[in-house]
């Protein structure tokens, strides 16, 4: 088995390295640490360290050339005979959780160029705490950066930095900070948090960004509570549900959506209804809702809840709606404007009620709707929520 060695990385602004010298030659026996090449960087001259047992297969530069940085240097051939050696003198122990491997004492005092040069400038023996199992065999330059780190930082005063992405070279390390001090240093500066944009809200921003380039444009109106409050062994969102899907049979634009280069049409209302779960927005689309009685409609609005809250709603299960609701009415808002939900045509955005009133604002693309048709659709909307005759069959039919 081959190991090769590459031109290290000895500061982040390195690219390429010139080897100086080399310290073995092809066929030589090398053990782990050994030191195998003098290698400078755009800073300084480094010696370069082996890591495994074995002997030397080729060289691949010559002294005095220059590599970029990951270039194979050198190829060594493993020598599995003291491998299996090594091993055989390890002893077998029991280790329990954080006690360091007894092989650590085997090799000590062996890191990559850069956990020494860092190591170096930190004033930091690694060979004293390889030998205090305090860092590991072979150390690299984020062994180096995690043993500072826990030194002088408690956990949650490393928590708080992380968090903040603060810089530990801000702190002084001459003793142990505490997460008062870091907070203390957080407030001095007006330092705010950074949080990286989850999947979730990265796919929300995504179509919203979308729903922004529709030519939207929105029309106000109020609409009869009467019948609702009347009925009101079934929710209002589900009678809004009902209503919207029977005026939409009437409308195909509410029923359409623009893909490419084409309008689809559906043949049955489908209906995405806003809710949110822990500050997460979900649009759960309702298939052919024409079709549903009240009860089947309140019954898999309570399904979609459900998912909502336990967090276990499918993409699919949010696909495929051409109009939209979202009911802030509950909350005692009077009136506010919707986004249009992905591809669909509208949404309407429900007020509170009063007086046996409630706000209507209609959001509609104007690509698919224009102003006449959203008028006559807004004034069906009206007739139907005044139908008393609509409210009786519903009733009925459950």
């Amino acid at each position: 088995m081959v190991y090769e060695i590459f031109m290290p990385q000895l500061s982040d602004s390195m690219e390429e390295g010139k080897l100086i010298a080399w310290m073995v030659k092809v066929n030589d026996t090398v053990k782990i640490g050994d030191v195998i090449a003098e290698v400078e960087s755009d800073k300084a001259i480094m010696e370069v360290q082996c890591f495994k047992n074995g002997i030397i297969k080729s060289l691949h530069i010559q002294e005095g050339e220059s590599a970029p940085v990951g270039t194979v240097i050198l190829s060594v051939e493993i020598d599995k005979e003291i491998t299996r050696t090594k091993k055989s003198l390890e002893p077998e122990v029991e280790l329990e959780e954080n006690v360091p491997k007894v092989e650590y004492t085997l090799n000590r005092a062996i890191a990559s160029p850069k956990a020494r040069l860092l190591a170096q400038s930190l004033g930091i023996n690694i060979q004293a705490l390889q030998d205090e199992y305090k860092l590991p065999v072979p150390s690299h330059e984020k062994d180096i950066i995690l043993y500072r780190k826990k030194k002088f930082f408690t956990p949650k005063a490393l928590f708080l930095i992380e968090s903040y992405h603060l810089d530990i070279n801000d702190f002084q390390v001459q003793v142990k900070q505490d997460s008062y001090s870091i907070l203390e240093y957080i407030k001095e500066q007006d330092i705010s948090i950074k949080r990286k944009i989850p999947a979730f809200q990265k796919a929300l921003i995504k179509n919203l960004d979308k729903s922004a380039l529709k030519a939207v444009y929105h029309i106000y109106d109020y609409i009869d509570t009467v019948h609702f409050e009347k009925h009101n062994n079934y929710s209002m969102t589900a009678w809004l549900m009902k209503v919207f899907s029977r005026c939409m049979m009437d409308f195909e634009g509410f029923r359409s959506s623009i893909k490419e280069d084409y309008i689809h049409t559906s043949v049955n209302a489908h209906i995405s209804i806003a809710m949110q779960e822990d500050k997460k927005l979900f649009m759960p689309v309702l298939k052919d809702v024409n079709l549903l009685d009240i009860k089947s409609i309140q019954d898999k609005l309570a399904e979609c809840k459900m998912k909502v809250q336990t967090l276990s709603l499918n993409l699919d299960e949010m696909q495929g709606s051409n109009f939209g609701l979202s009911n802030l009415g509950f909350t005692g808002i009077h009136r506010f404007d919707a986004m249009i939900n992905q591809e669909d045509s509208s949404i309407a955005a429900i007020g509170a009620s009063t007086e046996g009133k409630m706000s209507l604002t209609l959001s509609l693309d104007h690509r698919l709707i224009n102003g006449y048709e959203a008028a006559l659709f807004m004034q069906r909307v009206k007739e139907v929520c005044l139908d008393k005759e609509f409210f009786k069959e519903e009733i009925k039919h459950v």
